[in-house]
């Protein structure tokens, strides 16, 4: 999706190859979810409680429950992916407190990013090269790491 507020970003191109791969996948393509596609789409919705919403205008029967199955089953092919679960704006990882094992808490005499933390981590450990960036997105509970040159 376009937006960079919603709750999911596109991999792939929602057409009909990827219809074709959720029927391959077993799940049976329904006006439901031909919906639910279109709408992903074409909207800038920002959960999928929104979509639901959305997508209850054309399929006034519609269940959540339908909705989040096809967004897992998209997750599953490729197709979509979570940008992050946290409200509605993007959410940076930031560095908190470094304690050490008795409690007390270690100061760090430059102002560091949890970002150059980590970057200076995978240099260190040979991942990646003192010219590249990285960039770290909070997803759910998980950070991701993009590193560009």
């Amino acid at each position: 999706m376009p937006n960079q507020d919603s709750v999911y970003r596109q991999v792939g191109d929602l057409t009909e190859d990827t219809i074709r791969k959720l029927e391959q996948s077993g799940l049976r393509m329904t006006v439901q979810r031909r919906h639910i596609i279109d709408i992903l789409t074409k909207s800038q919705c920002t959960s999928p409680k929104e979509l639901w919403f959305e997508a209850k205008q054309f399929v006034p029967d519609l269940g959540i429950a339908t909705v989040y199955r096809l967004i897992n089953r998209l997750e599953q092919i490729g197709v979509l992916a979570k940008a992050r679960s946290l409200g509605i704006n993007r959410v940076r990882p930031q560095l908190g407190n470094i304690t050490a094992s008795n409690g007390e808490k270690l100061r760090v005499s430059t102002r560091l990013e949890l970002n150059d933390l980590i970057r200076m981590g995978l240099i260190s450990a040979g991942v990646i090269g003192v010219n590249n960036k990285i960039d770290l997105t909070l997803v759910g509970e998980r950070i991701d790491i993009t590193v560009t040159k």
